[in-house]
């Protein structure tokens, strides 16, 4: 009954007028404080306000101070400049292998410690520069399309959040991985077209679509994580995602390593005889540990994942275990579990899950709506 009226849902969906989708421009903050970059083009650029860069295939901007830069070494005094290309631009970063391409238009803007490098672009070709980035456009489609939707859904969130600031999202994890035209593929330009303009929504407003790589099996309360829940995302048992290689994680820690990675989190011990889960949060994922079993030496387990690396310790769904000279954190999972588990989302579209399906399952009450401002 309930995939009959999610199919039915998709259908509506599928027929809802377009016309009213604006594909909103977005700013994206591409570099924070760098020193020296080139942009170029194959067709001709131009610098919005300065006619003596109209119709140039290349600039060189260099930061001069904090209200000037030099651009083909001529002095230029303005708080911003806007890059017009024609086309896609290509940026290089010097003194670095950085080369990337990307569409829309640059705004560069001098800092006390060099200038920013801000992207604008509309949100439907954003979203190929985060697709391959965030997940594999090789992986079933109707999965890259639930990644579309919630992509620019996060997108179109963190733009109305953020409307007064210099820039609406980053390109680093911070918010999601976005790598310009390079990782623009096909399949992935196939799914934003079949979601254009879709976004998801909770009564009548954007819903902030966290997602992650793995749940583990389970997924978390954000208000275990950043103090604040929201009734769209719930504990929820997730049977699905068991074949990702990293469900299953082990790794070894030094006791050396430990109390350098506790003294970093302001714990100070000079050995390490027990570490323990003091508490766990409703998803089962640890939330503070205590230290040789003193009420004195405790700490958020959040905090000593940060410290350590989300990369080394890939979730807070783990058990500890001593050995000799150090310890094995044993888990599940990978990323802080809050919203759509990515490979989850795989294995469903892999036996016949469509998109919307998959988002129903993981965002709770939501609606799927063409985003309208």
């Amino acid at each position: 009954m309930i995939r009959v009226y999610l199919f039915s849902f998709f259908i509506l969906i599928s027929h809802l007028p377009l016309f009213a989708y604006t594909d909103p421009v977005l700013k994206v903050l591409i570099f924070h404080s760098v020193k020296d970059v080139t942009v170029s083009s194959t067709s001709r650029m131009s610098i919005s306000g300065q006619e003596l860069y109209s119709d140039s295939y290349s600039f060189r901007i260099r930061r001069n101070s904090k209200s000037s830069l030099y651009i083909n070494n001529q002095l230029v005094s303005s708080k911003s400049i806007t890059i017009l290309p024609r086309t896609v631009f290509q940026i290089n970063l010097h003194g670095s292998s950085f080369i990337r391409r990307y569409k829309g238009h640059l705004e560069v803007v001098p800092t006390d410690s060099g200038f920013y490098i801000i992207n604008h672009i509309p949100v439907e070709s954003y979203l190929e520069g985060v697709l391959n980035a965030e997940i594999s456009t090789d992986w079933p489609i109707e999965a890259v399309k639930a990644q579309s939707v919630i992509a620019r859904t996060f997108a179109l969130y963190k733009k109305e959040k953020r409307s007064k600031k210099l820039w609406h999202l980053s390109s680093g994890q911070a918010d999601q991985v976005y790598k310009g035209v390079n990782i623009s593929d096909e399949r992935g330009e196939f799914a934003i077209r079949q979601t254009r303009g879709i976004v998801v929504e909770y009564q009548g407003k954007l819903a902030q679509t966290f997602y992650h790589s793995n749940c583990g099996g389970i997924t978390e309360d954000p208000s275990a994580i950043w103090n604040y829940s929201m009734p769209y995302l719930q504990v929820k048992s997730v049977p699905y995602g068991m074949a990702d290689p990293r469900f299953n994680w082990q790794v070894r820690f030094s006791e050396r390593e430990l109390i350098n990675v506790l003294a970093k989190s302001g714990v100070r011990t000079d050995r390490i005889q027990t570490i323990s889960v003091l508490d766990y949060t409703s998803s089962g994922r640890a939330n503070q540990l205590q230290i040789n079993n003193s009420p004195d030496l405790l700490i958020p387990a959040a905090t000593f994942r940060k410290n350590v690396g989300y990369q080394r310790l890939q979730s807070l769904l783990f058990d500890v275990i001593r050995v000799p000279g150090g310890f094995y954190f044993k888990g599940k999972g990978n990323g802080h579990g809050v919203g759509l588990s990515q490979w989850s989302a795989k294995e469903m579209a892999e036996i016949g899950y469509r998109y919307h399906e998959i988002l129903h399952f993981f965002y709770k009450g939501i609606k799927l709506a063409i985003h309208k401002h």
